[in-house]
């Protein structure tokens, strides 16, 4: 049950916080001239940097996912923003089965318990989970019956997510609304490229497209017969997206480059809620700032653990919450 005061759950928020990454400190973890030299930098943070870094930042964001469903005032809400980790984990395990595997490093963020999402797997039964997903795993299985096919466990997950997220979302909920909204549009844009890139065609690219956003159907592929007009679908997000999704159109080794900039205009949906003290919409942004947080230093630590420079590593880093 959602506990009842958001002052309540802001205070507890508020004293968290204190130990977040700025840029400071992320500039300090970035100056560390070695590997062992970052992990003694963040142990002086706070972290527990005596795990593997992959580790330690998974952990980072349990910690977080947990936090906010116990201070949630309103649990939808929270669940959208954690339901991913589910469909991560039903993809993981869906194809880990159909390869005679197990499933490892599955994530203990979603909402749902990790051994019911396994035996709904093993067994082919997804009454326990909302009936958008549900739905969409069963026809999946009669799939899956004949053929396997990564590509449309992906893509059918993917389009049932955000179905669920969007018959989920309170009718106040307007930022939550907007953001999500933004996703799929410039996750469209993403899977655009992608086919473009794969050589494949038009009816190709329909199949794919993710539903909810604010472009249609209908202007996808108008512009996907003529890819230079693309990036104009994502203008409305502002000069650095659009201009990013020119650079991928023209190049997919900026791909990369077009996700982080859509990441930090997502971002931006909850930076006037930083200080906030009477809104449900500051845990979701503590939620996206450990999730930032974590990946930030996971790729830190990856770059100084394979010797990259300083340099090559900060072009990649996201924009941090705090």
């Amino acid at each position: 049950m959602p506990q009842e005061s958001i002052y309540y759950a802001i205070g507890r928020l508020s004293v968290l916080q204190k130990n977040s990454l700025d840029a400071s400190k992320l500039e300090r973890l970035l100056q560390a001239p070695t590997a062992q030299d970052a992990r003694r930098a963040l142990s002086e943070l706070g972290w527990n940097a005596e795990a593997d870094y992959d580790q330690m930042a998974a952990a980072h964001v349990e910690n977080a996912c947990r936090v906010v469903r116990e201070l949630a005032t309103d649990e939808k809400m929270v669940d959208c923003f954690l339901l991913h980790y589910d469909v991560n984990n039903l993809k993981m395990l869906i194809k880990a089965r159909s390869l005679g595997q197990e499933a490892e490093n599955l994530s203990l963020c979603g909402i749902y318990p990790v051994e019911t999402l396994r035996h709904a797997v093993t067994e082919h039964q997804y009454r326990a989970l909302p009936e958008t997903l549900a739905s969409a795993l069963d026809e999946l299985e009669k799939r899956l019956a004949v053929s396997l096919d990564p590509l449309d466990i992906d893509v059918t997950l993917d389009r049932a997510l955000y179905r669920t997220i969007f018959s989920w979302l309170p009718a106040k909920a307007l930022a939550q609304r907007r953001y999500f909204i933004a996703r799929v549009d410039m996750l469209n844009m993403v899977i655009a490229l992608r086919v473009l890139h794969m050589g494949k065609n038009a009816a190709f690219f329909a199949d794919m497209l993710l539903h909810g956003g604010s472009i249609d159907k209908k202007a996808w592929l108008k512009a996907f017969e003529k890819p230079e007009k693309l990036p104009m679908l994502l203008y409305p997000y502002g000069t650095k997206v659009y201009q990013a999704a020119i650079a991928a159109q023209m190049d997919m080794g900026k791909i990369a480059q077009l996700e982080r900039e859509m990441d930090d205009r997502l971002l931006s949906v909850y930076s006037p809620f930083r200080r906030a003290m009477d809104r449900p919409e500051r845990l979701i942004g503590y939620l996206l700032m450990r999730e930032r947080e974590a990946a930030a230093v996971r790729l830190i630590m990856a770059g100084k653990t394979a010797g990259f420079a300083t340099e090559k590593i900060r072009e990649r880093l996201r924009e941090l919450y705090a």
